[in-house]
């Protein structure tokens, strides 16, 4: 696959750039796959413009560690043909609001039954602002297991995609570019034995990296196991989003979908519960009222079936707590 690089100002006008140079051979490939996205998230034809400038340049050697790691996890998503999802707006504000806790004894578990080991996670546009001023509006999450190596290697679409050898049992990595063209990646690595998080505290880029990055990279971080741990714990089958979800509800849009080939992503939400929990607090309350807040949420590993003798991780949700007057 060759190399396409185009150097501009922005993500925007990095993507306008590419597509106006006719992009590569990649990019005519995933543009026909027609991913019909709804408005409010990243839209198909941006998206497959920028897998494709990113995905052949894993082994450039002019680039920094971070930029490679992310272009090589793209490189995966394509060869791998892994899906898409769309992180629901409410289910982006509930896990924001929620509290992880022991990493270490969920990070065991979750890498032993993860459903999916390559995905494209898309989130609400212009919501999660990264400290250069940039919105991050996807996340490309991968899972790869050193006694695996065939889950993060492939070939496929002109790109031959090596597995890089790491050092603990299971690696976890996100990565993603903002709309100020900024790479953001981190990960985490795992040992099956004792499920201890490793991770070391240090940068993959040239760019200095100080406190505000640090506290942005531990809420992709927490948005990303979140994520993956709905996926493992709480909903292992997802809906797909429907042709009405992906259309200009206002103006005069066509209402009837087209009989040509598309792909849709899948929902990342609760289908049963989609609605935040409000709770109430009573106007005789012995204390003062406090001002609309977030409860917040946690995950807590509980004893079930037979003898209540299994494990299960289950979600405890964030409430919205109002004042009842």
């Amino acid at each position: 696959m060759k190399e396409v690089i185009v150097i501009a100002d922005s993500r925007d006008s990095q993507v306008k750039a590419f597509v106006k140079i006719g992009g590569n051979e990649l990019y005519k490939v995933l543009f026909r796959k027609n991913y019909k996205i709804p408005k409010s998230y990243m839209q198909w034809r941006e998206l497959a413009a920028l897998i494709s400038s990113q995905a052949p340049l894993f082994n450039n050697a002019a680039l920094d560690l971070a930029h490679k790691f992310t272009a090589h996890r793209i490189a995966l998503w394509v060869v791998k043909d892994a899906p898409i999802y769309c992180l629901d707006n409410q289910f982006f504000q509930q896990f924001q609001q929620t509290d992880i806790g022991d990493k270490n004894l969920i990070f065991k578990d979750l890498f032993s039954q993860i459903p999916l080991y390559s995905m494209m996670l898309l989130l609400p546009t212009k919501t999660l602002v990264s400290p250069d001023g940039g919105y991050v509006d996807f996340l490309n999450i991968h899972c790869s297991h050193i006694r695996h190596p065939e889950r993060s290697e492939g070939k496929k679409y002109g790109i031959s995609v090596h597995f890089l050898k790491h050092e603990h049992d299971m690696s976890l990595h996100f990565g993603c570019v903002d709309t100020k063209g900024t790479i953001w990646f981190s990960g985490w690595g795992i040992n099956e034995d004792d499920g201890v998080i490793h991770q070391r505290p240090i940068s993959y880029g040239i760019a200095k990296v100080g406190k505000k990055d640090n506290d942005f990279i531990r809420e992709l971080q927490s948005l990303t196991m979140q994520c993956l741990m709905f996926l493992t714990f709480e909903k292992l089958e997802t809906e797909h989003i429907t042709f009405k979800e992906t259309i200009n509800k206002t103006g005069f849009s066509n209402l009837k979908e087209s009989k040509e080939k598309c792909l849709y992503p899948r929902w990342l939400r609760d289908t049963k519960n989609h609605l935040p929990q409000v709770r109430h607090l009573k106007e005789n309350s012995s204390h003062a009222s406090p001002s609309p807040h977030w409860r917040r949420g946690h995950w807590r590993r509980s004893a079930v079936g037979k003898g209540r003798v299994d494990r299960r991780w289950n979600w405890i949700k964030p409430a919205f707590v109002v004042g009842d007057f």
